[in-house]
């Protein structure tokens, strides 16, 4: 999936705001998608330019450091997100690569 890669996010620790620590992790990747006109019915807006998304990723230090990478060598760019089935939720998919879009 073709996207403009805004940046990657991996985490991991313990929350102790509810009172029993809680320990928490996440990993997720934000991109851009051209925005799309919205007509239905009496409704119509129009948009253009791009709309912020995001998708959680695996949990993997490896992967997180080759979104790294591409970052600081590229910026905001095209990337092509490769994406398998989230294995704690199959309707929904997950990041498992990446690769730069020359």
């Amino acid at each position: 999936m073709k996207v403009i890669l805004l940046s990657a996010a991996i985490g991991k620790g313990v929350s102790s705001k509810s009172g029993a620590p809680k320990h928490y992790a996440f990993s997720s990747v934000s991109y851009l998608v051209p925005e799309k006109d919205f007509i239905q019915g009496d409704h119509n807006i129009q948009k253009c330019g791009y709309e912020p998304k995001s998708v959680s990723m695996i949990d993997n230090q490896e992967l997180y450091n080759k979104f790294k990478k591409i970052t600081s060598e590229n910026g905001i760019c095209e990337v092509d997100l490769v994406l398998q089935p989230d294995p704690e939720n199959m309707s929904r998919n997950i990041v498992s690569d990446v690769q730069l879009v020359k």
